[in-house]
């Protein structure tokens, strides 16, 4: 009479189980990383629109620069919105310009802000 033994029903079905939920936490694993990624992403397209409208900003002729400004600029066939933000300091030739970048067109998701200041010959 052999003796070989097998395993019973109750140890299959929880080395299943195990495989199971390491199955389910490799797959979550993976899925954060891609949503990471596409957050990067997202954040470097529209840090190049933010770099983009300081670079403009920068060269413009008016002074002071109107606040407020908006518009919309595609990176990479992906469309992101702009604004303008300028504040005054307390020297009357240097200003605060800020560039928030949006990812949808009533501007209320901010993806991206860039910060210079410039002053009333142009340079920064």
């Amino acid at each position: 009479m052999s003796s070989s033994r097998g395993f019973t029903l109750l140890e299959v079905m929880v080395a299943m189980a195990i495989c199971a939920l390491a199955g389910i936490a490799a797959m979550k694993a993976v899925g954060d990383h891609i949503n990471h990624l596409s957050n990067i992403e997202e954040q470097q397209l529209a840090s190049w629109v933010a770099e983009n409208q300081l670079a403009e900003l920068t060269l413009t002729t008016s002074w002071p620069p109107s606040d407020g400004k908006t518009g919309d600029e595609e990176q990479a066939g992906v469309k992101f919105y702009w604004r303008h933000k300028i504040t005054k300091t307390e020297s009357n030739d240097l200003l605060e310009a800020r560039v928030v970048v949006y990812s949808d067109e009533a501007r209320k998701h901010d993806v991206y802000e860039l910060i210079t200041y410039i002053t009333k010959n142009g340079a920064n």
